[in-house]
């Protein structure tokens, strides 16, 4: 029997720098001239689990099974209301994941999922989970 998928959304978020001179109207845009920072040339970011439940079927509507489109479409959505929510913070919304299937090669089903890692080593730090 397949394990369905956990609905659990991986939010990377990197550190940012303030790029140049302060936008002029930025008091009355919002605008912040803000580029990614970068340690050894690598970006420094930080990966957050957002544990996700469905309101409708706490209302008493059939459950919706949580998938890859609903986990993507769910993640930009979050990722922007991350922003949004953390503007005094340095880090700003990178990516989003989606839990990964963890296939038994025999039968093809899925038996297990895993949460995606902070991303590549190659072009980022991941700095240990803590409060943002």
């Amino acid at each position: 029997m397949p394990v369905p998928m956990p609905s659990v959304i991986v939010l990377i978020v990197c550190k940012t720098v303030i790029a140049g001179q302060a936008d002029q109207n930025a008091a009355y845009t919002g605008y912040e001239n803000l580029e990614w920072a970068t340690e050894h040339s690598k970006m420094v970011c930080r990966r957050k689990e957002v544990q996700l439940f469905d309101q409708s079927e706490a209302m008493g509507a059939a459950a919706q099974p949580f998938n890859q489109q609903r986990c993507q479409r769910a993640g930009i959505k979050l990722g922007v209301n991350w922003d949004q929510a953390h503007r005094s913070s340095h880090y700003r919304f990178w990516r989003v994941a989606c839990p990964v299937p963890i296939v038994d090669t025999k039968t093809g089903e899925v038996i297990a999922w895993k949460m995606p890692e902070c991303g590549r080593r190659d072009i980022m730090v991941c700095e240990v989970d803590t409060a943002i």
